[in-house]
């Protein structure tokens, strides 16, 4: 099976810059895999984009502590709910949620305890969670990181990698072990920790990045990624046919990148 699919990927586009795009639709290849029964907590639910594909037909409740994020979050329609907080002191329906979301939200969060305490007590006895988070050292892939460790630099590659995880405010970044160690200690059973996301989409998405810092420049100047959603969409199919070449060329399918950490609340 394709890491990304057409029909993702067209959707997401228009709305996304392309770096983007690669990560959170090889998320919903994965996500597809489970079953997750409403009501949905969508933690760091940002624009809601995500959540609109992945569960369309489902009560989903997000929560974000961005209140530019939530406004688009609510224009989305994706929510039954929206709560403005954070995930660490927000008051959240008690054993309420059958399933939780976290898309590479968690490792924001300074106080990861309490933000995965808050996450368990609002499941229903079995209610599960799918957390997303990054493998700690899923930037020592990137191209660039490779380059400097092959000439035997490894000080500066070192320092890239840093700088690449400080970029993206990754205050959290652990090994397999490491991630099942957090959730368990917040009193969630570790059903499984999988790794997830392959080495290519790593290798396509910093090829990325560069032209998508426009998207970061509009977000920051208009609250949005992409002013021309009509026009992107139109564009969708060869900007899908390039990511795909990029992928293919790199050729590297291992899941090097991040973890999906599979967990539930007991009872």
């Amino acid at each position: 099976m394709s890491e990304l699919s057409f029909d993702d990927f067209a959707r997401y586009f228009p709305f996304a810059p392309a770096a983007l795009c690669v990560k959170e639709c090889a998320r919903l290849t994965q996500i597809r895999r489970y079953a997750c029964p409403g009501p949905i907590l969508d933690v760091g639910c940002g624009d809601g984009l995500f959540a609109r594909i992945a569960f369309a037909d489902a009560e989903i409740w997000g929560i974000d502590v961005d209140a530019k994020e939530g406004g688009w979050a609510l224009a989305s329609r994706a929510y039954a709910q929206i709560i403005l907080g954070d995930i660490t002191r927000a008051k959240l329906p008690r054993g309420f949620f059958a399933t939780c979301i976290a898309n590479c939200s968690l490792e924001h969060v300074p106080d990861l305890d309490a933000a995965l305490a808050n996450i368990r007590d609002s499941l229903e006895p079995g209610g599960r969670a799918y957390l997303f988070v990054p493998n700690r050292d899923w930037a020592s892939w990137f191209l660039s990181v490779r380059a400097l460790s092959s000439l035997g630099l490894e000080g500066p590659a070192r320092s890239l990698q840093g700088a690449v995880d400080r970029v993206f405010k990754h205050r959290h970044l652990y090994d397999e072990a490491g991630w099942r160690a957090r959730v368990e200690r917040a009193g969630l059973r570790v059903e499984q920790v999988d790794p997830v996301l392959s080495t290519a989409t790593t290798v396509t998405f910093e090829l990325l990045l560069l032209p998508s810092l426009f998207g970061l420049v509009n977000k920051k100047l208009t609250t949005r990624w992409t002013n021309f959603p009509r026009w992107r969409r139109r564009a969708a199919r060869p900007a899908f046919e390039l990511v795909s070449a990029a992928m293919a060329a790199d050729g590297e399918t291992a899941p090097t990148a991040e973890l999906l950490v599979v967990c539930s609340r007991p009872g």
